[in-house]
């Protein structure tokens, strides 16, 4: 019809898979929900953690800031196929696509002892291996290849690269990691 608006499109619903999401205070991510699994209350979990450690049967979860029990567990390709504690059907876990699987601090067990959780990096002071002190990490990022270091101090902000020839030793005992700078790393004109 000549002179006739077109309809507005309805908003496009966010895919909550895709929408990223922070673990609460005090907890740490170690899985998302995919979907549900058959029709016996299973869900299909990508894991955080190569090793799934945190993932088997008898440890505790919170899933919707409920805890629950992992009564069953498996890998399954790339991802796992868990059955939590009072789910028991299809209906009760579809509503919870796209939910974390989060520990508790306390509780998550790490994959080695050179493996770090970013709430226990963040705070850490960073000094060079010639006894520089740069100052704490406040934030950690995550672009791809390798995690970043925000390190805030009297030099202002500084980005260490958590690779190997930077790194030289993180000490949890005394919240300290020593680095050797890469050239140009620091600006030397502070």
């Amino acid at each position: 019809m000549p002179g006739a608006k077109p309809k507005p499109r309805a908003p496009r619903p966010t895919n909550p898979l895709s929408t990223p999401k922070e673990p609460r205070p005090g907890f740490t991510a170690v899985g998302r929900v995919l979907r549900p699994h058959a029709l016996k209350g299973e869900i299909r979990v990508l894991g955080y953690s190569p090793t799934g450690r945190n993932l088997q049967r008898g440890r505790p979860v919170y899933l919707a800031e409920v805890r629950r029990t992992i009564e069953r567990s498996r890998p399954d390709q790339d991802q796992w196929i868990i059955k939590l504690q009072g789910l028991n059907d299809r209906n009760s876990v579809e509503a919870l696509r796209g939910e974390l699987l989060e520990a508790a601090d306390n509780d998550v067990l790490r994959d080695d002892d050179e493996s770090f959780f970013i709430h226990e990096l963040v705070g850490m002071t960073v000094v060079t291996t010639d006894g520089e002190e740069l100052g704490a990490v406040t934030e950690v990022l995550q672009p791809g290849a390798n995690d970043v270091y925000v390190v805030r101090g009297n030099r202002g902000e500084i980005l260490v690269p958590a690779i190997g020839e930077v790194i030289e030793r993180i000490d949890a005992s005394v919240r300290q990691i020593s680095i050797t700078p890469l050239p140009g790393m620091l600006d030397e004109s502070k």
